[in-house]
Order: C-alpha cells, then sequence, then structure tokens
C-alpha cells in the first residue's frame, strides 16, 4: 500500500483553514467504485494508438475529508511495469497533491480536455456518477 502523510486541517468553505492555509490533500490505495464519480487513468500514446488500446492502470474516486482513493489496475511490483508505474505515481501525485490546486478534484476534470493530457502518457478520463434507467 502506498500511501502520502500529509497534515489536514479543518477547512472553510473557501478550502483555507483557519490559519489561512490552503487544504493539504493526500491520497490512499484503496478500491474506487465504478459507478460514482471516478477518473480512469491509461498508458498510452496518442500518436501510435488511441483510449481503447491503451492500458488501464488507476482509477482514482473523490476526496473524503481531504484523502483520495486510488485503485491500480496494473501489479506495481511487477518487473516489465515499473517504467509505468514511475509514470502513473508521478502524474497521481502531481495532478492530487503537488500542483497546489485549492481543488485538484475539479481541476483534474479540466485537465481531461487539455492538450497536456493527450500528449502525456498517463492520460486522465472522467466518468460521472451513473443513474440507473428508469422503470
Amino acid at each position: 500500500m502506498y500511501i502520502i502523510h500529509i497534515y489536514l486541517y479543518n477547512v472553510n468553505v473557501s478550502g483555507e483553514n483557519v490559519r489561512g492555509n490552503r487544504q493539504k490533500w493526500q491520497w490512499k490505495e484503496a478500491p474506487v467504485a465504478r459507478i460514482e464519480d471516478h477518473f480512469e487513468l491509461r498508458f498510452g500514446s496518442a500518436k501510435e494508438s488511441g483510449w481503447d488500446n491503451w492500458l488501464p492502470v488507476a482509477l482514482v474516486g473523490p476526496a473524503f475529508q481531504g484523502t483520495f482513493c486510488v485503485q491500480f489496475l496494473i501489479d506495481r511490483n511487477d518487473e516489465r511495469l515499473q517504467p509505468v508505474a514511475r509514470k502513473l505515481l508521478r502524474e497521481i501525485d502531481f495532478y492530487l497533491i503537488e500542483k497546489g490546486e485549492p481543488d485538484p478534484w475539479t481541476y483534474a476534470q479540466y485537465h481531461c480536455g487539455t492538450t497536456s493530457n493527450a500528449y502525456s502518457s498517463i492520460h486522465w478520463s472522467f466518468f460521472p456518477k451513473r443513474t440507473p434507467p428508469s422503470a
């Protein structure tokens, strides 16, 4: 299990805590429900293939009390996948924590439509909550 420890504070609606600092975010490895809002991350080259051919590598679920759930879809201990796993961890750390966005979830949704997402080897795609069909 890979957990990044960052101290959390009580925050107000604007994302600032009582000391005026931004919310501190973290992520932990945990299951992500595909029927709820989530991101799917895939590995591949946009120059050589498309979404259907890229390797699904992780799911990211919304944060609860400042912690995002990340479910890995690859074996990060497999030596053959180490380069992919390193890139994946850098992407997750960057967009959810290091970038310092006040709302990383909303920023990640924006990132899905950017050129940088298209040219990266790790591609983010947002899937909204599925509503059951009406009877």
